[in-house]
């Protein structure tokens, strides 16, 4: 294990799975031997102080004990929510802003208020209400990703805001009705891909033509300030407010519920000329036309395949396939960690232990539904230009064609270019390219069990599923590549994109499954 390289993507199998079992042991001795901190007796404390701190450490060992307490001393739910509770969700969106605390943490507080609220709903009448304000969520038409909009709800429900979670692929018609139905007090957009982006300028639009104009919030990978306020905001005419991440839309909404702070922020997001943007006359220098970049070399001879048929494949060692996640993409990314996780991990630090730990659990039930699975098969391929044609065996139409980007500058590569034109084809010598195409998926219950556990107030269990669910197709990705598909493509695609050279082989377009349904 001494002799493992540092980069995870360079250690083979059984180096993977030896540092993943000493990790897991590790951690074992870690909460074995750890020594409880020292702290001030809890009932030292004055109550509402001690009903703040379940929420900042997101604990609910004698939280209901509490909650009685500051019953029995007559003060109403609602007060008890909006009171040391609400105190204890602002401390936690301060440290999580100063980077004290990870997503993570931050879900864990979302678990211990929603513990708290379901307590005390039970004493509360009809009439009363904790709601600060009420959003409507959506991820835009033609987007099937929720993992982010999904933080958002819970963030904002926790901290007294009524969330209606349109769910995903909502085209602008339904969004219009939503607003008709609930009349939020805002609509919040999420999309992770690229073209996401563009349609929020689409349904912006629609909604600014349906006399909506209420604030947006938007937020997404895809996303910016810059594209936010050039490209959206115009397209709506009213307030659009960039939110980088959950916390950042919670600062947001609370800002608008605030009749201090309301008009400044409107102020601020929103486009002068009722949204008409300024146009600037740009001139583009006409670029030269190029059918191929000769950086990459056509005159080699292609390789036969072994096969043409479809392939379909369970892959049911989970254990293995998870060696293959990017540890960064899992706890960094998506559960927040901040810093080198493994190496922290490596040092036990406490943080870095407890959250690798958490996410063993998750692991495990994972293991007991995920059934991940492989599709992939080779197809006859030709290169035109920036086209890429698909084609069955001898087939001379095609079955698919891709319109591919060539770059600007530089070499004026484009993926095509490593796939042999059509002129090399069967008009001359009898053979075609091939290319290998693939899907990967998580399996299906993904979604319905982070859901479910959503709905239960189980928030880290919820979310780590969906972020194991995407890793671990981003993982399936991995693994095909150097296991299934290696023999035929990786050691020719390596030769051919050497030395700047084009070798007779393969290339493969990798579509890895992102919907865990």
């Amino acid at each position: 294990m001494k002799n493992a390289p540092a980069d995870w993507r360079e250690q083979n199998k059984e180096q993977r799975a030896a540092i993943n079992q000493f990790h897991i042991a590790a951690i074992t001795e870690h909460f074995r031997t750890a020594k409880k901190k020292d702290e001030v007796r809890a009932e030292d404390l004055p109550l509402d102080q001690r009903l703040a701190n379940y929420i900042v450490e997101g604990t609910r060992d004698g939280l209901i004990e509490d909650l009685e307490k500051k019953r029995a001393e007559g003060t109403a739910p609602l007060d008890i929510i909006n009171g040391p509770l609400m105190t204890g969700m602002a401390e936690v969106g301060r440290l999580f802003n100063a980077n004290e605390l990870i997503v993570a943490e931050v879900l864990q507080s979302a678990e211990a208020m929603k513990a708290s609220v379901n307590h005390l709903e039970q004493f509360m009448e009809k009439a009363d209400t904790a709601k600060r304000g009420r959003i409507v969520l959506a991820t835009v038409k033609g987007d099937v990703h929720d993992i982010g909009k999904n933080l958002v709800e819970i963030i904002l429900k926790n901290n007294g805001y009524d969330v209606v979670n349109l769910g995903i692929k909502v085209p602008p018609e339904e969004l219009i009705k939503a607003y008709q139905q609930h009349r939020p007090d805002a609509i919040g957009l999420s999309g992770l891909l690229v073209k996401s982006a563009q349609q929020m300028v689409i349904t912006a639009s629609d909604l600014k033509d349906a006399g909506i104009s209420i604030p947006l919030l938007v937020g997404g990978a895809a996303l910016s300030g810059k594209f936010t306020q050039t490209k959206i905001a115009p397209s709506y005419g009213n307030a659009v407010c960039y939110a980088k991440d959950a916390m950042t839309g919670l600062r947001l909404m609370n800002e608008l519920m605030d009749p201090a702070t309301r008009d400044t922020v409107l102020r601020e997001h929103a486009v002068s000329d009722n949204g008409v943007s300024v146009k600037t006359t740009v001139t583009v220098k006409e670029l030269p036309a190029v059918g191929r970049s000769p950086k990459v070399r056509a005159d080699l001879p292609i390789q036969p395949v072994a096969y043409l048929d479809r392939k379909v494949r369970l892959v049911p060692d989970l254990r293995e396939l998870w060696t293959y996640i990017n540890p960064f993409m899992l706890f960094g990314r998506h559960l927040g960690y901040r810093g080198d996780f493994e190496k922290h991990l490596a040092a036990r630090e406490p943080k870095a232990v407890e959250l690798f730990a958490a996410m063993e659990e998750v692991k495990e039930e994972a293991a007991k539904f995920m059934k991940v699975r492989a599709v992939w098969q080779f197809f006859e391929a030709e290169a035109e230009g920036e086209l890429l044609h698909l084609f069955g065996p001898g087939e001379s139409t095609p079955l698919h064609t891709w319109k591919l980007k060539r770059q600007k500058t530089g070499d004026r590569l484009c993926l095509s270019d490593y796939i042999l034109p059509a002129e090399r084809g069967p008009a001359n010598d009898g053979n075609r390219d091939h290319l290998a195409v693939f899907v990967v998926t998580a399996g299906e219950g993904v979604r319905e069990r982070s859901e479910a556990a959503k709905n239960a107030g189980y928030y880290f269990r919820s979310h780590g599923l969906q972020s194991l669910a995407i890793e671990t197709a981003e993982a399936c990705a991995e693994w095909l590549v150097h296991v299934a598909l290696s023999r035929q493509a990786i050691q020719l695609w390596i030769s051919r994109v050497s030395g700047s050279g084009r070798s007779g082989g393969h290339m493969e377009i990798v579509e890895t499954g992102r919907d865990r349904d």
